[in-house]
């Protein structure tokens, strides 16, 4: 399959027609997860397949990061709640959220957790995306080969379980503010003096200005970490702003082959616009949760871990990557910040671009940073301070590999990245920095405390 990927990747070479080229990435990944037969023999490759199907689906639906990393969690928590019965090692976690889930017991004689697992994951999954039949036939392919080599009965009565697991897991989602959000205002455009302005291509609407709203599952409030230390806009020359502001400048004018490099791998932008002439499209990535979750899914190949240790690296760190994303888009939203291209527009260098696009909304904190170091921080604990892998999601979108030597590496190297692209001050990523890593070790401490160095 990364061959063929690679392959696939190689025809921007070959070909101007950007979307032919993505249609055939998309549809590679698709037919290759659908291709294979689920086999129970093989429990975490399972859910590795899952996994993917669900971050290439929510890539081609177009959500928000934000909204991205509410449906990447809720199926892994269903997932994990049925398949750590089979380990004593493990247990539950939705005793410990912030508002507990109860999960419904077993009642037929024989239940298959690995089964009744992944009929949860695939009906919660379902019900968040908008693709749903990509799920649906992953389930009815799943059922199908199953019913070959089992029990029908064990298999039935496993289905019938998952399915009561997923229903509880969905009314409860239902109470996480997510649907009320929607019926929110915008968010009103100030015209004080270094906030947050609609910036170039699309000059879009600030996106999901009500996150902060949503249900967490570890934090006690969106702003339990909301750092001490903040950026305040200044315009005086001796001030942090200015000079944070002018090191971005004198970066995105210096940029050198490397620099350049990292900001486009973790650029991670799941909706880049182009505009050529009268011409506007849209090129969909993964986002950076999606970006994330791979990370642990390599890591958990890498490791050969079971399906049951394979489930809590997914479910803790997507927790992580939902808390995160709700404290940044907290502190984003009430501290309002002026991104770079348009305070040096208007002060410095009218014709400065960045080297990426600039996403829309605020500043200060910064997301990547954020969820990134979040994230890295429930990966270290899972599996270790230096744990050093190449990874390889980029390649689907004609990025090389990148090595790394710990996760807290590749998390600095996303954050270092905002500031490459030119879309986030120096100051921002090391505060940034120190907010996400709070967020994992908290989301640890609550849910699974013996992965505490």
């Amino acid at each position: 399959f990364l061959n063929l990927v690679r392959f696939l990747s190689k025809i921007k070479t070959m070909t101007k027609t950007l979307q032919l080229r993505r249609r055939l990435l998309h549809a590679c990944l698709f037919i290759t997860l659908l291709s294979q037969p689920a086999k129970a023999q093989d429990k975490a490759a399972v859910l590795h397949q899952l996994n993917s199907l669900l971050i290439n689906t929510v890539m081609v639906d177009f959500f928000t990061p934000p909204v991205a990393s509410r449906i990447y969690a809720y199926p892994n928590i269903a997932f994990y709640e049925c398949i750590r019965q089979d380990d004593p090692a493990l247990a539950s976690i939705a005793t410990k959220l912030k508002v507990p889930v109860t999960i419904p017991k077993a009642t037929a004689a024989k239940t298959d957790n690995f089964i009744a697992a992944c009929i949860s994951f695939s009906y919660v999954a379902q019900k968040l995306v908008g693709s749903e039949y990509k799920i649906e036939d992953w389930r009815k392919a799943f059922t199908d080969s199953i019913l070959k080599t089992n029990d029908t009965v064990i298999v039935k009565s496993s289905m019938l379980y998952g399915r009561k697991v997923a229903d509880s897991i969905l009314a409860w989602v239902q109470k996480d503010n997510y649907n009320q959000s929607r019926g929110m205002p915008r968010f009103t455009i100030s015209s004080k003096l270094g906030t947050w302005q609609p910036t170039p291509a699309d000059y879009a609407q600030a996106i999901e200005p009500h996150w902060r709203t949503i249900r967490p599952f570890t934090l006690k409030t969106a702003s339990q970490f909301s750092p001490k230390e903040k950026l305040v806009f200044s315009l005086k020359k001796n001030s942090v702003f200015y000079k944070t502001m002018m090191e971005v400048y004198a970066i995105g004018n210096n940029l050198d082959t490397t620099q350049k490099a990292i900001a486009k791998y973790w650029d991670d932008n799941p909706n880049v616009s182009v505009n050529m002439g009268h011409l506007n499209y849209f090129i969909h990535k993964i986002s950076p949760g999606g970006h994330w979750i791979m990370i642990a899914k390599q890591a958990c190949e890498e490791k050969k871990e079971s399906v049951s240790r394979s489930s809590l690296a997914y479910t803790l760190t997507s927790i992580a990557l939902f808390d995160a994303f709700i404290a940044t888009w907290d502190e984003k939203f009430k501290t309002n910040l002026i991104r770079p291209i348009t305070v040096i527009n208007n002060y410095v260098d009218k014709n400065w671009q960045p080297y990426i696009q600039t996403p829309p909304f605020p500043e200060f904190t910064s997301g990547h940073a954020v969820i990134s170091n979040s994230a890295a921080a429930v990966l270290t604990g899972l599996f270790g301070d230096n744990y050093e892998f190449t990874d390889e999601t980029e390649i689907p979108f004609g990025n090389d590999t990148r090595h790394f030597t710990s996760f807290y590496e590749a998390a600095k190297e996303s954050t270092m990245s905002r500031v490459y692209g030119g879309i986030h001050y120096p100051v921002t990523a090391r505060i940034s920095i120190g907010q996400g890593k709070e967020i994992g070790t908290n989301v640890l401490k609550t849910l699974y405390p013996a992965a505490i160095k």
